[in-house]
């Protein structure tokens, strides 16, 4: 038979129960992935307006350095994206990816509160607020972008905080120490959107897996099903309804021959032996049919089935009538040897009548299937164990 003709393995979904849980992380990952990646256009134009702004400041070679790091921290920031996008479309462990990701945000906080760098009380005030725009624009954005890594979120929005914090405290232009809580408020409303975002995230990465798992499952059913329809329970070689259904055999351009199996005195193995062993004597007469197909010359998809009980039926293609007539021998030796599987039984005795018949072309296969049957009941009568040609 050919390989695409072999049973479905019997495996799971390739979504499990238990993978559910990283599935669902690996969606959001996804998704972070594809949001940071939308947002680089916009990172790039904010940082060159904040170098723009630096222009106007006083002591703008530091905060030129400031900036350098802020841009290095970017670098670093997409480095710790592309390896935890590279497992996460590789479906490899993300922990150790994420946790990189989580030390990346957390220099981003740092090199975000560092351009808050506090400015002399006598500098332009438009420079010093498009600075403290864009970095509060790009907190905000990062944090939603993040939504779905809450350790990358929280360590980005930590160390801001932190950051802005030792400024105000310690540097001695930074005025007012309630500039912590002017930051800290909006701060707090940044983490609480993020938060909830991540949660609609999650839940629709749920959605989603749980979709694809249940299409997964229907699929297999589906093919599980259509295989079955076509397939003998017992011993997975093609049934009657298959054989009829056909439409493959015109126009192959090669020889066919039908060889029909009727294994002999099955009845007396099931009554004496019972059904299981003559189950058995059925899925080994297959194994052994398949097994003399694979030895066939590659010169055409041979076929077999179960037409039902102890009948069997082979399509051979390719083979001419000389070649055929040995392959039916050998197979009926083959047969025959099956005996000493069931040494353990005495008296069973396997052996089966053949009855081959060339299939011409243009013939209906009703017709040059029951040549094939009146040489089988010929073989029979003939004292069973042997080869018919129908004439």
């Amino acid at each position: 038979m050919r390989h695409r003709d072999l049973p479905p393995p019997d495996t799971d979904s390739v979504i499990g129960d238990a993978g559910c849980a990283y599935e669902v992380e690996r969606e959001a990952v996804i998704v972070m992935i594809e949001r940071e990646r939308r947002s680089l256009p916009s990172s790039l134009l904010a940082m060159a307006l904040m170098a723009v702004a630096v222009l106007y400041l006083p002591d703008a070679r530091f905060m030129f350095a400031l900036l350098a790091l802020r841009f290095a921290s970017f670098l670093v920031t997409r480095s710790a994206g592309a390896r935890l996008e590279r497992l996460a479309y590789q479906r490899r462990p993300l922990a150790g990816a994420q946790r990189a990701m989580a030390l990346a945000m957390a220099l981003t906080g740092v090199t975000l509160g560092l351009m808050l760098w506090p400015q002399p009380p006598e500098t332009w005030d438009v420079p010093v607020t498009v600075i403290q725009a864009i970095v509060l624009v790009a907190v905000t954005l990062i944090a939603v972008t993040l939504a779905a890594l809450p350790l990358a979120r929280d360590a980005m929005l930590a160390s801001f905080w932190l950051t802005v914090c030792a400024l105000v405290l310690v540097h001695p232009d930074a005025g007012d120490a309630a500039l912590i809580a002017a930051y800290t408020i909006p701060l707090i409303g940044i983490r609480l959107y993020s938060a909830s975002a991540g949660r609609h995230i999650d839940a629709a990465a749920q959605t989603l897996v749980q979709k694809r798992k249940l299409s997964i499952d229907l699929a297999k059913a589906l093919e599980e099903a259509e295989y079955l329809s076509w397939r003998d329970p017992l011993t997975q070689l093609y049934n009657r309804r298959k054989l009829f259904e056909e439409d493959r055999y015109e126009g192959r351009g090669l020889s066919r021959h039908l060889l029909t199996i009727d294994l002999d005195r099955f009845k007396r193995i099931n009554d004496t032996f019972g059904h299981a062993t003559g189950d058995r004597v059925l899925v080994a007469t297959a194994e052994a049919i398949r097994a003399w197909m694979t030895a066939l010359p590659p010169s055409g998809d041979h076929e077999a089935y179960r037409l039902g009980g102890e009948e069997f039926l082979i399509a051979v293609f390719g083979l001419d009538d000389l070649a055929m007539a040995e392959e039916a021998e050998r197979l009926r030796l083959s047969i025959a040897d099956l005996s000493d599987r069931f040494s353990n039984l005495p008296g069973v005795r396997i052996s089966a009548s053949l009855g081959l018949a060339e299939w011409r072309l243009g013939e209906p296969l009703d017709d040059a299937l029951q040549r094939a049957d009146h040489a089988c009941y010929a073989a029979k009568h003939g004292g069973r164990n042997r080869v018919r040609r129908a004439a």
